[in-house]
């Protein structure tokens, strides 16, 4: 693996110059996030941001309804990558996102409805990682058409939802259930991959 087996203690000496770089960064990284958090607040006053949500990426490819929330730490990637370049992510009027929540777009659109409920440690990614053998994963091009989430939908607690996933309005994703392809309207799933279990009735 390359790592050393006792690890970082008693191995590394402190490089001052090494130091004050890796500050740098950290300090440069944290004045862009800050930068970020304020453009969406200004631009959406009615929303409200966590001061810990972690906004990465090109801001105004982001679209939020009126009185979004979205909890912190988490954290918002709007990005292109992997020979992908339709990033944009649109989150609906009162959609709530909870702590931990990780919104990745990774070069193609990621869209929320209205009035959805994400709770804690929920993850959404827009693309995938080529897997191909005989080359790196790293090193292959993504693909993946985004992901689109219908209005008054609830995402339980450790919900991941997969690139290409379409989940209709309504719908209801028990925790730690692994969304992938269509999700019907009111359905109730569960399971890794999740499988309907159930149905929404009045």
């Amino acid at each position: 693996m390359g790592v050393h087996p006792r690890g970082v203690r008693g191995t590394m000496k402190l490089k001052p110059l090494a130091l004050a770089r890796s500050m740098a960064r950290d300090v440069l990284a944290g004045v862009g996030e800050r930068r970020a958090r304020l453009l969406l607040r200004s631009a959406y006053p009615t929303a409200v941001i966590g001061r810990d949500v972690r906004v990465i990426g090109d801001v105004s490819r982001i679209v939020l309804g009126d009185r979004v929330a979205i909890f912190g730490p988490s954290s918002v990637v709007v990005t292109d990558g992997g020979g992908l370049t339709g990033s944009h992510l649109v989150i609906g009027e009162g959609t709530y996102v909870g702590e931990f929540a990780n919104l990745r777009t990774a070069g193609a659109p990621i869209t929320i409805g209205d009035y959805c409920l994400l709770a804690q440690n929920v993850t959404i990614v827009g693309s995938n990682h080529g897997m191909r053998a005989g080359a790196r994963i790293a090193d292959q091009a993504w693909s993946g058409d985004g992901v689109e989430i219908g209005d008054d939908v609830w995402l339980a607690s450790n919900t991941i939802v997969v690139a290409g996933a379409r989940i209709g309005s309504g719908a209801v994703i028990a925790a730690n259930s692994v969304v992938r392809g269509e999700v019907p309207t009111n359905a109730i799933m569960a399971g890794s991959p999740a499988r309907q279990v159930g149905e929404r009735k009045p």
